[in-house]
């Protein structure tokens, strides 16, 4: 017999062998379902059918394999890793780069000695060196300075923007219109042009498509009067401003003749600031950090008029403790009774941290609050004049990681739709990858944001896990157990 005919005999011999063989154990797809191959407790082979039924249990039968002789396919189970926890704009990772005095409006001057002048509105713009992978965070700083004085190049606001532009934001500190002639009327203006001057500021950043801001991550952060006009930009609308307000009509190369919002604040950093009317606080559920002293004697803690010398809690206020303090509340109360309120102070009555973190925990958002001893308005500032750097530095992180954990405008949520029991959707647009898993069960089919699923009665657990990464950089992992 020749060589050639004994290897065509072997092979076909082979062949036969192998049609017969027992299938490892594993699970396998055939015309019809699935199969799963497993050896039981007595070292025998069996075999299980699992037949979509469409719905989410998979019709069972007992089959023979030698007997039916199914055509066998090695099923693929889907590709799934657990992405890596990022500690994504928590941590320094880029290098910065600063533009300075980027003019961003003209307007008229109002209030002071240089009034009717025009003037530019200005900017600071710090970017990270991130080679522009993915669409950035912006972050808004506004300074302090009773919108009388204050500038953007205030030493502790530059470290602070260089500090957030390193974590992987857009950051802009901004300068706005100030002055006012030290009534309620007068103040109530300034706070108002303020606040159109730091919408303004907003809307030209996200214009700049070269600094690749996601226009839903937004976030504001400012100290003292930049608190007030932080608060104002995530929760004012024009219909909550005072009575008191006259429209004054702008020369502007940008719209300043309404509010004009146009985007959404992501979170705050109340630094020391205060609002007019909790009321506001309900317009939107917009999380919110804030920082204060609770014997600050510039802004109320609780509620009180500015610069009157120490705030007061309504809650908290106690009885007078001597002749004087009771002499000075008879003559408080008469002063309150005879004079107009926008004549007594320059500003009407404000509601600090304590107050606005009491109001959005009622309305149920998101609000932490830090709350200090001591009778310090500035807390960048130390008693020396100096920056006191641990409490700077407290302030920064604290803030970081507020802000970084609200960074997903929408989190992923994993869930069994209701109608359709084999389907597990997530629905989020922020998804950039996402990665499936079953365990007791397969896959029927995957689109972007969802998965078809027949499970196996008799399989030891039943559960669909998603991983995957953000769009952002951030990553995530849901799972749902059935």
């Amino acid at each position: 017999m020749s060589l050639r005919r004994l290897f065509l005999l072997g092979a076909v011999a082979a062949l036969a062998l192998a049609c017969n063989r027992t299938p490892e154990p594993g699970v396998y797809t055939v015309q019809g379902g699935f199969v799963r191959v497993y050896v039981d407790s007595l070292g025998a082979t069996k075999a299980l059918m699992y037949r979509d039924t469409s719905g989410i249990w998979a019709d069972t039968l007992t089959v023979d394999l030698k007997a039916e002789k199914l055509a066998l396919k090695p099923y693929e189970a889907p590709e799934f890793r657990l992405f890596p926890v990022k500690e994504l704009y928590r941590e320094p990772m880029y290098k910065v780069q600063e533009a300075d005095d980027i003019i961003y409006g003209r307007v008229i001057r109002n209030g002071g000695e240089s009034e009717g002048e025009r003037m530019d509105l200005t900017m600071d713009i710090y970017t990270p060196e991130d080679g522009g992978q993915v669409a950035r965070p912006l972050i808004v700083t506004l300074h302090g300075g009773a919108f009388l004085d204050g500038d953007k190049r205030d030493t502790t606001l530059v470290e602070w923007c260089r500090y957030f532009a390193s974590l992987g934001y857009v950051a802009a500190s901004v300068d706005y219109r100030q002055g006012y002639r030290r009534n309620v009327k007068s103040s109530d203006e300034a706070m108002y042009r303020a606040l159109k001057d730091a919408n303004a500021a907003v809307r030209f950043l996200l214009k700049r498509d070269s600094l690749l801001i996601h226009s839903e991550r937004i976030f504001a952060a400012g100290a003292d009067a930049g608190g007030i006009i932080a608060l104002n930009l995530a929760y004012m609308r024009e219909e909550n401003m005072p009575e008191i307000i006259v429209e004054e009509e702008d020369t502007t190369i940008v719209t300043h003749q309404a509010l004009l919002r146009g985007f959404d604040v992501r979170a705050v950093a109340n630094l020391w600031g205060a609002v007019q009317d909790t009321a506001i606080l309900h317009n939107a559920k917009i999380p919110v950090i804030s920082f204060q002293s609770r014997e600050d004697p510039v802004v109320p803690y609780g509620a009180g008029h500015p610069f009157d010398a120490v705030g007061y809690d309504e809650e908290e206020k106690d009885e007078p403790e001597d002749m004087f303090d009771w002499l000075r509340s008879v003559y408080e109360s008469i002063v309150s009774a005879l004079v107009p309120e926008e004549d007594r102070h320059p500003f009407r009555e404000m509601y600090g941290a304590g107050v606005i973190h009491r109001v959005l925990k009622r309305y149920g958002v998101s609000s932490e609050l830090n709350a200090f001893r001591g009778e310090r308005h500035n807390l960048f500032i130390g008693e020396d004049g100096l920056v006191d750097y641990p409490v700077y530095d407290e302030i920064k992180d604290r803030t970081a990681a507020f802000f970084a954990a609200r960074m997903v405008v929408a989190p992923v949520s994993l869930r069994q739709d209701p109608e359709d029991p084999q389907l597990f959707v997530i629905d989020n647009t922020e998804v950039e990858t996402c990665l499936w898993d079953i365990q007791g069960g397969v896959l029927l089919g995957k689109g972007d944001d969802a998965i078809r699923v027949l499970f196996f009665p008799d399989a030891p657990e039943h559960k669909v896990s998603v991983s995957g990464e953000y769009i952002s950089g951030l990553t995530f992992y849901e799972t749902v157990e059935l």
